[in-house]
């Protein structure tokens, strides 16, 4: 696989679609009605750079040996964990625990479900992701 226009093609595609994302989230920032969405807008934003920049690392110079490697688990930790955090935030501010002004995405009961369900298939993905990086990889390893 060392085509290097099927490998430029590849890193063109992506860049492309995630600088969507990327203008789209600094409208964001710019439009941002409050500190603590600016905080979630922000960290969305740093989640899908470092997913960027983990598929250029991986992409220029593709290896088993470096997607075993330490940065590149540290790396991942670091992604999933802020897009957790981003999660938990967004929850707390969308399904409200104490009395005032909802979003209006909270007016159906459904919403409030779906965001639980969500929420709880994050949090469950987020273990199995720690979990298969660091305790498989490591038992193999030894």
């Amino acid at each position: 696989m060392n085509y290097l226009p099927l490998w430029i093609w590849l890193i063109v595609s992506v860049t492309l679609a995630l600088a969507a994302v990327v203008v789209r989230l600094v409208w964001e920032v710019i439009h941002a009605p409050s500190a603590g969405y600016l905080f979630v807008v922000l960290a969305i934003l740093l989640v899908t750079l470092g997913i960027y920049a983990l598929i250029l690392y991986l992409t220029i110079k593709p290896s088993l040996k470096k997607l075993k490697s330490l940065p590149v688990r540290i790396w991942v930790t670091v992604i999933v964990t802020v897009a957790l955090i981003d999660t938990i935030i967004h929850f707390v501010r969308f399904v409200p625990s104490v009395p005032y002004v909802p979003s209006p995405e909270v007016a159906s009961p459904f919403s409030v479900i779906i965001a639980s369900l969500l929420l709880t298939a994050f949090i469950s993905a987020y273990a199995l992701v720690l979990w298969v990086i660091w305790f498989i990889r490591k038992a193999r390893e030894s």
